[in-house]
């Protein structure tokens, strides 16, 4: 791949997932490589050095608790100029992907997605990928309390609805208590981030 051109390295052992990303994204975001083994990732984060990971959570049949996929997240994020990493799970597993942005993931895709969303997220991810490769030697010398780029409006909001929602156990009129909406301020914005 092009060392200039940023690209994409997507971890998941279903080989449809694999495809229909690789069909969407590699047309309208960045090149793409498939992995569906987590022992390869280590060594094509290597060769690749990919600026985004697209990681699902849980590998093989029956595998619900995302225990392998945290520990993924966990040895990408520790390594010296990791890529930004966005995590995919099904819907049912939202406390899971929580737990993965407060360990440090960009945000998370649930399956199956939504087009325009995943290309969205694909496209911000890059731009923080290219803005912390574009800062990377000036960060040293700040202080390091702004060392981390804040996450989006967005992407915080997002996290706060997908977190109530987890909290309500998906009960809506729980969820917009915790949060201080509407029932209808609710739904909009759950449909505005395809929740």
């Amino acid at each position: 791949m092009n060392d200039s051109s940023p690209s994409i390295l997507l971890l998941d052992d279903d080989p449809d997932v694999g495809l229909a990303a690789q069909l969407l994204l590699q047309r309208r975001v960045a090149p793409l490589q498939l992995l569906r083994r987590p022992a390869e990732l280590a060594t094509a984060l290597d060769r690749c050095k990919p600026a985004l990971l697209l990681l699902d959570l849980n590998f093989g049949p029956g595998r619900s608790d995302g225990a392998q996929g945290m520990r993924l997240l966990a040895e990408v994020l520790a390594r010296p100029q990791p890529p930004v990493v966005v995590v995919m799970t099904a819907y049912a597993e939202l406390e899971l992907a929580i737990r993965a942005l407060k360990a440090g993931a960009f945000d998370f895709i649930t399956k199956p997605w939504d087009n325009i969303r995943l290309i969205a997220t694909c496209q911000e991810a890059l731009q923080k990928a290219r803005a912390g490769s574009a800062s990377a030697e000036p960060v040293a010398k700040l202080n390091t309390a702004h060392a981390k780029p804040a996450r989006s409006l967005a992407v915080q909001e997002r996290a706060a609805l997908s977190q109530a929602m987890a909290e309500a156990e998906g009960n809506l009129s729980a969820a917009a208590r915790l949060l201080g909406l509407s029932r209808a301020a609710l739904y909009r914005r759950l449909d505005k981030h395809g929740l």
